[in-house]
């Protein structure tokens, strides 16, 4: 009997973590929820990319090795351009997806990352 429990934990482990984890990579879209990933942008590239399915604080961040600058922007919040090794500085902006656009002549690469979740207000909204 005691076997079995020992099959069992692992084998609902593995399905949990599958159930939870999502995609590490590729850029999203289409109503997949990431929440950390990478991309990679042709010049004039635009994408919106589903980080969550509740609001966390999201980072943008520009590949150190880009070749060219990126904006982006969380939800709603404005665009800010970033450099080649610039990540978003503002972490008070809370959504469930972010929209970057590769702003130069060539190939852009960048990662996101979400973290936590929005606090209740008042009235628990």
């Amino acid at each position: 009997m005691i076997g079995r429990r020992f099959l069992l934990v692992p084998a609902l482990a593995a399905t949990l973590y599958g159930c939870a984890g999502g995609s590490s990579g590729g850029g999203g879209g289409g109503g997949t929820t990431i929440g950390a990933g990478t991309f990679t942008l042709a010049p004039g590239e635009s994408r919106t990319i589903r980080v969550s399915s509740t609001y966390r604080t999201i980072r943008i961040c520009n590949d150190v090795g880009s070749s060219g600058t990126i904006e982006g922007a969380v939800g709603d919040y404005p665009a800010v351009f970033l450099a080649p090794g610039v990540c978003n500085a503002n972490m008070g902006e809370y959504s469930d997806r972010i929209t970057v656009r590769n702003t130069s002549s060539a190939p852009a690469t960048g990662l996101f990352q979400s973290a936590g979740t929005k606090p209740l207000g008042r009235g628990g909204r």
